[in-house]
């Protein structure tokens, strides 16, 4: 009797706790729409990416027009482009207005000793398209900055 009991309150403890953890998830995922939605606003409901830095010296693209932020890779050619109003990552071409989400995962400074230490503590740019894969610009690939990151977060609205 009393183990059910006890049996019973760990299943309602459980559930209030899965209930709670996902509340706050979509809370705070819509707190990070309404944001974005309020940055669109400020420019005439169009998605461009706020910069108050120096740009980056590159060439405008057509489409998406000035270069704003150069992030380049670590190996070889290439670069991910923050344009004025869109995103250029080897072929692919991303328009702000496409984007639904963007999360970052900070990396940290500490020593890395294991390859498992090194994947875990790497820093992420995630960005969540609305159609398509999901895009990460990561630590491994390309110089990755925790400032400059956090600025193209916010700069995009999220």
């Amino acid at each position: 009797m009393i183990s059910g009991i006890i049996f019973l309150l760990f299943l309602a403890g459980g559930t209030a706790l899965i209930v709670w953890y996902v509340k706050s998830f979509y809370a705070e995922r819509e707190n990070r729409t309404r944001k974005a939605e309020e940055h669109r606003s400020r420019h005439g409901g169009e998605c461009i990416l706020e910069w108050s830095g120096s740009l980056a010296d590159g060439v405008p693209d057509a489409e998406f027009g000035r270069l704003v932020v150069e992030i380049p890779k670590k190996h070889g050619d290439g670069a991910a482009r923050f344009y004025e109003k869109g995103l250029v990552l080897e072929k692919k071409r991303l328009p702000y207005s496409e984007i639904k989400d963007v999360l970052l995962a900070a990396a940290t400074s500490e020593k890395k000793y294991t390859l498992k230490q090194a994947a875990r503590d790497m820093g992420v740019l995630w960005i969540y398209p609305k159609k398509g894969a999901v895009i990460g610009l990561r630590e491994i690939s390309y110089e990755f900055d925790n400032e400059m990151m956090e600025k193209i977060k916010q700069g995009l609205g999220f």
